[in-house]
Order: structure tokens, then C-alpha cells, then sequence
């Protein structure tokens, strides 16, 4: 009779304290697999482009004498 009303209450906590871990596990999965399916898809790093040498209205050629 002690035993069982020892055991009881250990086994009502640990039933909450799983129930309650697995609900925010699942809720953790649920948003992350919503985030994976419907997210923007990762981008490709863009390529470096080198800068073309071009003469602006200040640069002149360098002319010879």
C-alpha cells in the first residue's frame, strides 16, 4: 500500500515531463520540416567579376610627343 503511493506520483511526473518533451520535439520538427519545405532555397555564392578597365571622362590616353 506505501509502495503504491510512492510509485504513483513518480510515475504521473515522469508521464507529464515525457509528454511534455516529446510535444515540443514534435512542434521543434514540425517547424523546422515547414521552414525546409516551404523556405527561400539557399542561394549560390555569386562569382567574383573582375572589374574591366575602362577610362572615365577624366582619364585620357597617354599620348606621345
Amino acid at each position: 500500500m506505501i509502495v503504491n503511493s510512492l510509485v504513483m506520483p513518480l510515475i504521473l511526473c515522469f508521464t507529464v515531463i515525457a509528454s511534455l518533451g516529446v510535444g515540443v520535439l514534435a512542434a521543434y520538427a514540425a517547424v523546422f520540416g515547414i521552414l525546409a519545405a516551404f523556405g527561400r532555397p539557399a542561394q549560390p555564392e555569386p562569382v567574383p567579376v573582375r572589374p574591366r578597365l575602362v577610362l572615365v571622362p577624366t582619364q585620357t590616353h597617354a599620348s606621345g610627343d
